[in-house]
C-alpha cells in the first residue's frame, strides 16, 4: 500500500492518505524523519505499521487529541531533560531530540496495549545505575502528566538514552554494549553450568567490575594485577574462561583487555564458583 503525506506530527507519527483518500496515521520508529507534505511513502507494508483509520465521524476529535498528545509529551520531555542535567550534568543537545521521539512512540504503543520489551533491562539498572535513578523519576514525571505507567523496559531504555547523552556516545553502541555485558554473564555461568541471576548481589559486583576494567582500557588508564602469574598458574580454568570474556570483548566493543585485565576478571570467575 502507498500513503501520501499530509502533516507530520513527528518523528515516528505521520497524517497520510492512502490510495482511496483515507485518512490513517502512520506510526513506526523514524517514519516521519526528514518527510515532507505530498511525499509518498511506498510499499508500506502491513507488518511495518500500526496505524488508525480516521473517518469523517472521528477526523476532527482524533486530530485533537494527537496533537494533544504530542504537545504533552514534548512538555513531558523538556521536564526530563532538565532534571537529567540537573542530576547527571548532561551537555548535549541532542538529548531532547532523541528523548522526545522515543517517549512519543512509546507512549503511542502503550495507548495501543503494545509491551515493550527491554532484554537488558537489569544490565542497564546495574551498570548505569545514576542514569537509571533518574530514568525512574522520568517514569514518575510521565506518569503524573500523562497518566501512563512506562514499565521497567522503557525505564530502561530512558536510563540508555541518557548514558548515551552523558558520555556522547550512539545510543546503537550503547545498547549493543549493553547485549555484550549479559552475553558475558550468560558466557561465565554456562562455563559453571549455572545461571547468574543479575538481580543477586555477587552477579551485580561481577558485571560492575568487568564494566570498571573495560572502562579503564578504554581510557588508557593502567592496569597492575602483579599476581597475574601465579593467578594463570592457580586457576588456570577460569582464567581460559576470562581469555574468553577478552576475545568477546576485542571483537564486539574493539578493546584489547591487557593480561592483567584478564587475570583480574579470572579472579572474579574463581569467586563466583566459590558462590
Amino acid at each position: 500500500m502507498n500513503y501520501r503525506v499530509a502533516k507530520v506530527f513527528n518523528s515516528n507519527a505521520v497524517l497520510a492518505q492512502d490510495e482511496t483518500e483515507t485518512q490513517v496515521v502512520l506510526m513506526s520508529k523514524g517514519i516521519g524523519f526528514g518527510r515532507h507534505i505530498g511525499e509518498l511513502i511506498e510499499d508500506y507494508g502491513d507488518n511495518q505499521k500500526i496505524f488508525y483509520i480516521l473517518d469523517d465521524n472521528v477526523n476532527a476529535v482524533k486530530m485533537k487529541q494527537l496533537d494533544f498528545e504530542v504537545k504533552k509529551v514534548e512538555q513531558v520531555t523538556r521536564e526530563i531533560v532538565e532534571v537529567a542535567r540537573e542530576r547527571l550534568q548532561i551537555d548535549n543537545n541532542k538529548l531532547y531530540g532523541a528523548l522526545v521521539d522515543h517517549i512519543t512512540f512509546a507512549v503511542e504503543c502503550l495507548h495501543m496495549g503494545l509491551p515493550i520489551d527491554n532484554p537488558f533491562c537489569g544490565e542497564i539498572a546495574i551498570l548505569y545505575s545514576q542514569e537509571y535513578e533518574t530514568a525512574q523519576i522520568a517514569a514518575e514525571i510521565i506518569k503524573e502528566r500523562i497518566g501512563v505507567e512506562i514499565g521497567d523496559g522503557e525505564t530502561g531504555f530512558i536510563a540508555l538514552h541518557l548514558y548515551s547523552a552523558r558520555k556522547n556516545k550512539h545510543i546503537r553502541t550503547a545498547m549493543k554494549n549493553t547485549r555484550v555485558y549479559s552475553e558475558i554473564l550468560t558466557m561465565v555461568g554456562n562455563s559453571m553450568s549455572k545461571k547468574l541471576d543479575n538481580t543477586h548481589a555477587p552477579a551485580k559486583s561481577f558485571l560492575l567490575s568487568i564494566h570498571c576494567l573495560i572502562t579503564l582500557t578504554a581510557h588508557h588508564n593502567p592496569i597492575i594485577m602483579s599476581l597475574k602469574q601465579q593467578v594463570k598458574l592457580n586457576i588456570s580454568n577460569s582464567y581460559l574462561i576470562a581469555l574468553q570474556v577478552a576475545k568477546l570483548v576485542e571483537k564486539e566493543m574493539d578493546i584489547q583487555l591487557s593480561e592483567d585485565a584478564v587475570a583480574f576478571i579470572a579472579l572474579d570467575i574463581e569467586k563466583l564458583k566459590q558462590l
